[in-house]
């Protein structure tokens, strides 16, 4: 995809996710569906539906809370947004478990490439890096959040994906673990008590 294709596609997502925010889940759903016949897309309203409003026959009332990743439906902002990553190597990570578990069925896959960088931070409204792109999964792996695969992919290890299930966003109040040295330092900077 040249760069051109990717500028386009990005605009095209910022205008649809500007458009459908403001509107109701059920609206978004009813926007979404006639966009997809329209243009001929495959589309399984009826499972969105449901996760949307519960079995058919749950009660008014009884509508559960809409959770699009049950519904198969979430996008990289959302996803984002809900991790809060603060840097560019815990967005990599983001970027690679999404790819990985939460992207559409046709865009799936267990790795990461340099040109994924500028389109899911962009798609994600994260700072590109100054990096370029291939050295940013580079300073990601050595975060200790990918491991190499073959020529330029990079694939979310196991420190990656507990860092997103189990550690994004960090809980409020939770400081950052420090290291051994880090914690060295601190206890040198403390005045020594004379016994």
């Amino acid at each position: 995809m040249s760069d051109q294709e990717l500028d386009a596609e990005l605009r095209a997502i910022a205008i649809l996710l500007g458009a459908l925010e403001p509107l109701s889940d059920e609206a978004r759903l009813n926007v979404v569906t006639y966009v997809f016949r329209r243009l001929g897309i495959e589309f399984a309203p009826a499972a969105v539906r449901q996760a949307m409003h519960g079995p058919p026959d749950a009660g008014a009332g009884e509508r559960p809370p809409f959770d699009p990743e049950a519904a198969g439906i979430i996008d990289i902002r959302s996803f984002k947004e809900e991790k809060q990553p603060k840097t560019a190597s815990e967005m990599v990570a983001v970027a690679a478990y999404y790819l990985a578990h939460l992207a559409p069925p046709d865009e799936r896959r267990d790795y990461i490439v340099a040109d994924d960088i500028r389109r899911y931070f962009l798609q994600a409204v994260f700072p590109l890096p100054s990096a370029p792109p291939h050295m940013t999964l580079v300073n990601a792996k050595n975060a200790g959040y990918l491991d190499a695969r073959e020529r330029g992919q990079y694939r979310l290890n196991p420190v990656g994906y507990n860092l997103i299930t189990n550690k994004l966003p960090p809980a409020p109040g939770r400081h950052e673990k420090r290291s051994p040295a880090a914690r060295k330092r601190a206890g040198s900077a403390k005045p020594k008590s004379r016994g």
